[in-house]
């Protein structure tokens, strides 16, 4: 019995003394205690840690029903800062009603101003394509100036379609000398007219127009005239309504509104959008000698020369001709462009 116990490690590690009866009786109850405990099977594994399991499991449902009221909340406190949002604005457009069917364009106008200075443009844009007139595009001009980025691109959008008979009239001229730029037609005959400096050449080299339908014809030069800067180009007939010559009265500092195409290569750009502010009939030094007539203070770009320029109600007031470093833009004005029309 000694030596099995020496073999199984219980008995003591010198051998000089004998081991004593206490002592061994001792280790031989641990190893019967041991030899009669059965090892445990998965039910005994599992019974032991059932509770932690259990503590896991109430802990992670916990926190998923925490998760779920939150959100739920969270989403009933968004639904009620909604309705409370939409009756402010709903409260706003009352006070202003009388003001907004007012055939007085410039109540109109005054009134979608306010809406948006309030901190609701976006109702004020919506407002002014509802209640469509040159109160609601003079208007949406102001926002498309002034308002947050996101909120100007909604006015320059709401302004395309309002402006949509205008953006039907312009095209994208390119000529094979190298002269790219915009023209506007001017009736259904498919009369275009634009700037003159655009076709520089002796005549004989082609020009191509980009028709509001998408397709790319050729022009014919009818008139042209080096004064006024101004060449009349036959196209193809197309179905467009008569144009608005009414004669703009816009003052200084009113908005303008450029609508023009980017021809890029092979005459492939969108049509486009810059907001501006008319100024005084100021000199324009552009080359060598200085000029005077419509001055707009306004993002010009290559290729925009020929670009019809409208004031804040949709009148013309005139086709751009050149641009300074400073941003200030010359426009042939619109009495130059119809005069010539008409003396054709």
């Amino acid at each position: 019995m000694a030596a099995w116990l020496l073999s199984s490690g219980f008995a003591h590690a010198s051998t000089s003394q004998p081991p004593t009866l206490e002592s061994l009786q001792t280790q031989i109850d641990a190893i019967k205690a041991k030899l009669l405990k059965p090892d445990k099977d998965g039910w005994d594994k599992l019974t032991a840690i059932s509770g932690l399991i259990s503590g896991i499991a109430v802990a992670g449902i916990g926190f998923y029903a925490t998760n779920v009221y939150n959100r739920r909340q969270t989403a009933a406190e968004s639904a009620r800062k909604d309705r409370e949002i939409q009756f402010a604005e709903i409260q706003t457009v009352e006070k202003f009603i009388d003001h907004l069917a007012s055939t007085d364009e410039q109540r109109r106008k005054a009134a979608l101003i306010a809406i948006s200075a309030l901190g609701n443009s976006k109702v004020a844009i919506d407002l002014a394509e509802a209640f469509k007139g040159p109160g609601s595009t003079s208007a949406l001009t102001t926002i498309a100036a002034t308002a947050p980025p996101e909120q100007a691109q909604r006015a320059v959008l709401a302004l395309q379609d309002i402006l949509s008979d205008l953006s039907a009239r312009v095209v994208a001229i390119e000529h094979s000398g190298g002269g790219r730029g915009n023209g506007l037609l001017l009736n259904a005959d498919g009369l275009v007219v634009t700037a003159r400096h655009l076709l520089e050449s002796d005549g004989s080299t082609p020009i191509y127009v980009r028709l509001p339908s998408g397709s790319s014809v050729s022009a014919q030069v009818v008139k042209e005239d080096n004064v006024r800067d101004l060449v009349l180009l036959q196209t193809q007939k197309q179905a467009v309504p008569p144009l608005d010559r009414t004669p703009s009265d816009a003052a200084f500092g009113e908005r303008v509104v450029v609508v023009w195409i980017d021809p890029g290569p092979r005459l492939k750009g969108g049509r486009k959008l810059e907001v501006g502010r008319l100024l005084e009939a100021t000199s324009l030094q552009t080359g060598e000698a200085p000029f005077r007539g419509v001055v707009v203070q306004v993002n010009a770009a290559p290729g925009m020369s020929g670009a019809p320029a409208v004031d804040s109600a949709g009148r013309l007031l005139g086709l751009v001709q050149a641009s300074d470093q400073n941003g200030q833009t010359k426009l042939i004005p619109a009495s130059d462009v119809f005069a010539f029309a008409a003396e054709t």
